[in-house]
Parts: C-alpha cells; sequence; structure tokens
C-alpha cells in the first residue's frame, strides 16, 4: 500500500512539473491569458465554468460541491436525491438543464424501507456541461416551483467549448480516473462554427464501481456489514446541437441531449430475508426546437420561442431470492418499478433594447410558457415457481397525475446611475394537478378523489446593489420561493398491518421568503464576500407519524371496541421554519502585496455557517449543514501553461441539540430523541493542478484526503435509514464502518483538443 502511494504521489508530481519539461516547446504570448474561474455574486449565486470543472477534476454532485460552503448533497446510499442548501434539501432544491426542471423524487417513508424504488434525482453528467451555477436561496422567481432553498442550474457544452480562437472545426478527446470509485471517464467531441453554422456533438461514457470506504469492518452479509456493497455502474451521456443562421436578424436551433445510466449493485448489506440484486437506471432524453430574432433597432432587442420536450424514466429493477442449504442462490422475484415523467413546454421570451429615462437605463423581459408534464408509476412483479412456472402482475402503486402550469414573468434590470442598479421581477404561477385513471390494476387506487388541485403562486425577485467605490460594492436581495407537493405525497394511500400511508389532497404549497445583505470587493489585489442571510419556510411540508384510530373490519363480540388505535404516515403543512446564516469567501493575489512574490500566487478561504428552527415541533432540520470552512494557496501561470493548487477542509461536527427526531414509543406517545449517527469534525487536504504540453494537450491531477484521514460526512450519516431492509446498521453500529468516507485517493485526465 505504502508502495502505490508513493508511486501515485510520484506520478502526480511529475505531472505537475510537466511545464518545466517542456518549457521549450510552449509559445510565450505577448497579453496574459484571462481564464475563467469560480464567480460568486452578491445574491448568493456561485457560478462554476467549464475550466473550473476541469482543473478540480469534478466528476459527480459531491465533487461540485466539495469546495463549496452552505451546500450539501441529498445522500441515501443506493440514492442520490439532490442537493441540500439554505437548511433544506431533495425535492425543495430546483436542478434544471437548460432552463428544463429536472422532476421531483417520488418517495415517501414506506419506499425508503424497502428500498425497491429508484428514488434518486436524475443526475447531470459534467463532461456535458459548459457551466453550472448554484443559486442559493429561494429563486422560484427564476426556476419556479422547487427553487424553495434555491437551484442549481446546468448549461450544456456550446461549439465554443470545443472550436478553438481562429478555427471553424475543433475536436476533443479527455479520458480520466478516478481511484476513490475505480471509475474510468471517456469523453469524445467535434464542433463546428462559422458565420452561419454552428454544430457540436459530444458523447461520453463513464464505468466504474462503488465508492470506497476507509473503514475497517467485516465483509459479512446483513446490517452489520462493515465494507460497502458491491456496485458497477455504466453511464452513457449524449449531446448534439445544430444552429443556423438564416441572415444577421433570425436563427434556428435543434439541440439535444440525453443519458442512460444504471448501475447495479449487489446488496450485501440487505436486512430482508434472503439475498438482492438491484439494477437503478435513469435515462433522459430532452430535446429543444428555437427561433430567435435579434432586430437591428427598435424597442425590442431579442425575442426567443422555442419548445421543449422531456422525457424521463427513473426505474429499479429487483432481484431476489433465497439460499439453498448448499449456499447456491435461487431466484424467486423479479420486482421492476418503473417512474415515468413525460413533459412538453412550449415558451415566448421578449427582451426589449435598453430604455433611456430621466429614472437610469431599464431592460425589461417578457416571459411566458404553458406546459403539461404526466407522471405515471408501472411496476411488473415476476414470481418464479421453479424453473418452469412464474406469474406476471403488472400494478400501480398510485394514480397518473397531470400537472399542467402556465406563468407570466416580467422582469426590470434598472442602471439608475454608475454607482446604484437594481433588479426587480414578478411571476404568476398557475398549476394544475389532475389524477388519472390507471389503466392497470391499483389497490387503494379508489379511496383517492379524482377531483383536480390547482396552485396559484405570485413568486418576485428584488435586488438593489451600489458601488460605493470602483473596488467596494454593497447589496440587498430579497426573493421568494415555492413548491407544489409532490404526486405521491398528495395521493399515495396504503393501509396494511405493517404500517399504514395516508393522501393529503388539501397540502399546500410550501413557501419561502430569502433575504441577505452582502459587501463585497474585487479588483487586481484579489476578492472578498461577506454575506449574511435568513430565509423563513411557511406551510413547511413534513411525513408526519401521528396516532388515530381505525375501523376494525374483523371485530366481533370479543372486541372490547370497534376501534384499535394505529400509526399513520402523512404528509402534512407545519407552521414555519427559519434558516439564517452566514458566509465569508475571499482570495488574495500575493505578487500585488508583496513585489518579490511571483504574479500568479494567491491564497483563499471561505467561511459558511448556518442554524435554523422547525417552530411547533422540537424536531430539527437535519438537512442543515455543519459548519464548513476551506482555505487554499495555489499559483496559477500567467500564460496559463501550469498551475498548482492546495486545499484545506474543516467539516464541523454535527451537534445534538441540532439533530432531534420524532420517535414514538410503546404507548404510541410521541417524543424527540438525538439522531443516533452524528459525525465528528474533521480535517482533510488537498492538492491537484494542471499542466500544458504544447497548444493541443492538458494533463490534470489531484490528491484528495491526502493524510488518510478516516471521517464520516453529515451527508452520508443523515441518509441512513432506521427502519429499513436498506441502507441501515445495526443496533450495535458495526454497520457505520462502510458509511466512512473514501481514504487518500486520486484522480487525473488527459484532454487532447485540435
Amino acid at each position: 500500500m505504502k508502495k502505490n502511494t508513493a508511486l501515485m504521489l510520484l506520478a502526480i508530481l511529475g505531472v505537475l512539473s510537466l511545464p518545466n519539461v517542456f518549457a521549450e516547446e510552449l509559445v510565450e504570448l505577448d497579453e496574459v491569458r484571462v481564464v475563467a474561474k469560480e464567480e460568486a455574486k452578491t445574491n448568493g449565486e456561485i457560478k462554476k465554468s467549464r475550466r473550473v470543472i476541469q482543473d478540480e477534476l469534478i466528476a459527480d454532485t459531491k465533487d461540485l460541491v466539495r469546495y463549496t460552503t452552505d451546500v450539501g448533497i441529498a445522500d441515501s446510499g443506493r440514492h442520490n436525491k439532490g442537493f441540500a442548501m439554505r437548511g433544506v434539501e431533495g425535492n425543495r432544491v430546483g436542478i434544471n438543464i437548460d432552463g428544463v426542471s429536472l422532476p421531483d423524487s417520488e418517495e415517501n417513508s414506506l419506499y425508503a424501507r424497502y428500498g425497491n424504488f429508484n428514488s434518486s434525482r436524475v443526475q447531470i453528467d459534467p463532461e456535458l456541461v459548459t457551466g453550472i451555477d448554484i443559486m442559493r436561496g429561494a429563486d422560484s422567481f427564476a426556476q419556479g416551483s422547487g427553487a424553495l432553498g434555491g437551484g442549481v442550474s446546468y448549461r450544456t457544452v456550446v461549439a465554443d467549448d470545443i472550436v478553438q480562437i481562429g478555427n471553424r472545426f475543433g475536436g476533443l478527446f479527455r479520458s480520466g480516473y478516478a481511484t476513490k470509485n475505480n471509475e474510468w471517464t471517456n469523453t469524445v467531441g467535434a464542433a463546428y462554427k462559422d458565420e452561419k453554422w454552428e454544430a457540436v456533438g459530444l458523447y461520453s461514457y463513464r464505468r466504474g464501481h462503488e465508492l470506497k470506504s476507509l473503514g475497517n469492518g467485516a465483509d459479512i452479509s446483513g446490517a452489520a456489514r462493515g465494507v460497502p456493497d458491491p456496485s458497477h455502474h455504466r453511464n452513457h451521456n449524449y449531446l448534439a446541437k445544430l444552429s443556423y443562421f438564416i441572415n444577421d436578424n433570425h436563427r434556428i436551433s435543434l439541440n439535444y441531449t440525453g443519458q442512460n445510466h444504471e448501475n447495479l449493485t449487489d446488496e450485501r448489506s440487505y436486512t430482508f430475508v434472503g439475498w438482492r440484486r438491484t439494477l437503478d437506471t435513469t435515462e433522459r432524453d430532452n430535446l429543444n426546437v428555437a427561433y430567435e430574432y435579434f432586430p437591428s433597432n427598435g424597442l425590442l432587442g431579442y425575442l426567443k420561442l422555442d419548445y421543449d420536450w422531456q422525457k424521463i424514466t427513473v426505474g429499479a429493477i429487483n432481484l431476489k431470492g433465497l439460499y439453498r442449504t448448499d449456499g447456491v442462490e435461487d431466484l424467486d422475484d423479479i420486482f421492476d418499478r418503473r417512474m415515468k415523467n413525460d413533459f412538453h413546454r412550449i415558451n415566448l421570451r421578449l427582451d426589449s433594447s435598453p430604455l433611456e429615462s430621466r429614472w437610469g437605463t431599464h431592460n425589461l423581459s417578457l416571459r411566458t410558457a404553458y406546459s403539461q408534464r404526466e407522471f405515471k408509476n408501472i411496476n411488473k412483479d415476476i414470481y418464479l415457481f421453479g424453473e418452469l412456472d412464474q406469474a406476471l402482475y403488472i400494478s400501480a402503486v398510485q394514480k397518473p397525475v397531470r400537472t399542467q402550469n402556465i406563468y407570466l414573468l416580467l422582469q426590470d434590470k434598472i442602471m439608475w446611475n454608475e454607482q446604484l442598479s437594481s433588479d426587480v421581477g414578478v411571476r404568476y404561477d398557475f398549476t394544475k394537478l389532475t389524477p388519472r385513471a390507471s389503466n392497470v390494476y391499483c389497490q387503494f387506487c379508489d379511496q383517492v378523489s379524482s377531483a383536480s388541485t390547482t396552485f396559484q403562486n405570485l413568486s418576485g425577485s428584488f435586488g438593489l446593489d451600489y458601488q460605493i467605490n470602483p473596488t467596494w460594492k454593497a447589496g440587498y436581495h430579497i426573493s421568494s420561493g415555492y413548491r407544489i407537493p409532490t404526486a405521491t405525497e398528495m395521493y399515495f394511500t396504503f393501509l396494511n398491518a405493517a404500517g399504514n400511508w395516508l393522501a393529503n389532497p388539501n397540502l399546500k404549497a410550501e413557501r419561502s421568503l430569502n433575504q441577505s445583505v452582502a459587501l463585497a470587493a474585487e479588483n487586481e489585489q484579489g476578492n472578498f464576500a461577506l454575506q449574511l442571510y435568513r430565509t423563513n419556510y411557511k406551510d413547511f411540508l413534513y411525513e408526519r407519524e401521528t396516532a388515530g384510530w381505525r375501523l376494525h373490519t374483523n371485530c366481533d363480540f370479543r372486541c372490547s371496541s370497534p376501534y384499535y388505535r394505529t400509526l399513520f404516515q402523512q404528509a402534512v403543512n407545519i407552521d414555519r421554519a427559519k434558516i439564517s446564516g452566514l458566509e465569508v469567501r475571499g482570495m488574495l493575489n500575493l505578487h500585488h502585496w508583496v513585489a518579490a512574490i511571483p504574479q500568479g500566487v494567491s491564497v483563499m478561504g471561505a467561511l459558511g455557517y448556518s442554524k435554523g428552527k422547525l417552530y411547533g415541533t422540537s424536531e430539527s432540520l437535519l438537512s442543515i449543514q455543519p459548519v464548513k470552512v476551506i482555505l487554499g494557496a495555489g499559483y496559477d501561470d500567467p500564460n496559463d501553461r501550469w498551475g498548482l493548487q492546495a486545499r484545506w477542509t474543516y467539516l464541523g461536527q454535527k451537534k445534538g441539540k441540532d439533530a432531534q427526531i420524532l420517535t414514538y414509543y410503546y404507548d404510541q406517545s410521541g417524543g424527540t430523541s438525538t439522531y443516533p449517527f452524528l459525525n465528528r469534525s474533521a480535517v482533510l487536504f488537498d492538492m491537484y493542478g494542471f499542466a500544458k504540453i504544447g497548444k493541443h494537450t492538458t494533463l490534470r491531477a489531484g490528491v484528495y484526503n491526502l493524510f488518510n484521514r478516516k471521517y464520516h460526512t453529515w451527508d452520508s450519516l443523515r441518509g441512513i435509514n432506521l427502519q429499513s431492509t436498506t441502507n441501515t446498521v445495526d443496533r450495535e453500529g458495526k454497520g457505520l464502518e462502510r458509511f466512512y468516507a473514501p481514504g487518500r485517493n486520486y484522480a487525473f485526465s488527459v484532454e487532447i483538443k485540435f
């Protein structure tokens, strides 16, 4: 092990020393190259450019938030349920690709107990994108339903990402490897751009295994298993774009992105009888057809009319069986569970030319859209009886639901003078959810009303920035968010001796109001940003376990009462919740402070802290991130030939008083207790860098958790199911060993552009 570690360190140092070896081959440029870096704005938004994604060797959502404070991952073992920010997670954080929202995760605690469904949010491969925008704070004005605590926007690759300056045609090949999950990534792309045409095509393929753990538990079966369950994933990602300028004023375009992801897991930590293997699948297709108009003069500055189509199927194929006396596996059941979403939308956008007036310069924007989403569940269960006999059952756990939405948005970006600017907008959404008849058997569907439910939501955004001087800027931002309940939260019903779940079609939409004040500075000496924020939530949705009475259908003269006391799970609106916190970020270009230090040397730092409270209950919001501190130092060659960065990260512990959960005891009286699995604080150290060989080849490498620290992340521990057959641990906590993060691990890639 020590020998392999030394070899990997030597390899990385070798990559980082390549600029000196190949210095004679590089062409010196007269101008200093400008490289797009991570950008933080006064409204809480962080923009990660394609260059940052590549240099930081970002391969998934965990890598994406590695050096971002107050943002985490909703991790639940096999299933990644999106992001956590501003104290909320999962469906309360919007995700979109090129402006098209990805569907919510349809899950409740019943699904989580057995793991038969794939409850993951759809994940977009970073190889497909030119930039990722992380908006922290309510953002339904821009993103609609779901952006209660913020949103993540993926912008896909364009021709300029592949075609080099001065060329019309460009090609790309990139290959990378990460030791944390033995994952290989291979990407090929080609693009063309001239005065009339722009075309780009890209294909990426990932294959790898389970995320490693530094735990040293036993390789056994059951909840006490101390090593991760073996898994193997294969991810195919596609992109194709074509646009044509009819003339200087008119352009038409056709864009497509898609993915086909599979992850096969041998669930050796499965706690039910027998064995289980699960193939989680995600299929996504996005198509956009657009017409754009660029007027030469007049009040209208830009017009876009486009149509979006999205089809997503999230599925899980479960293979289950028992062991024979000789240890051979018998396959008894095949459960194929799929959630399907079919989405259509037509959009219109009108932007004005800059309008000069005595009250400043105004840039108006009007947007409207109509969309329809069809959601349905299809389950195909095969029961095997010996080698020849089998039975197939097709069913659904709830009715299909049609969601129709129409919105109207008006925005005005105002430059009052050279110092004062503002951004004000208002948006109205009308949404209608209609349960529809199921064409397959659905046991409890007849107990759910088919009446439509409508929601009307008014969202707004207001920002005010004042440029104190060329360096310093102060800002205030207020925005609102909302989230329509999912089909599962509103309509799912299940009655059984093992548990009861009740529909609640009278749910209200969750609402949020985010306010922040910020002070920022930026010049050639560096940058600095301080932000204080507070988010208030109203009608906060929570799945609540309550004790109630049910009619005993088999009661006779021996019953003391025709009713019996039992527990119900049901989504309810809690009165309100509050999240508040602060973030500090800064970077210094040391050459401008000490002339003897070479140009390109810099230091950075970031701190994020938040706290929250649920009113009307003593429970805690487990999704609030513990304190996180990041310090760093690095060097970027002024001619962009090579660079080396070091990052020191402090991950704070989750305190017991901030991790209270609702529990029920044998007498079915409610109470709270501390969540049993709390992480300890940890300090991590990473190094990563790049080196360019000539004009066409770039090598990148990184070593993470350099000092091999053994630690848990709060995101992984809070995803453990307390009552489940999957992603759980034994009562003695031995299974916690498999939830440790990877130890020292490496990643590297080679990129060739021509």
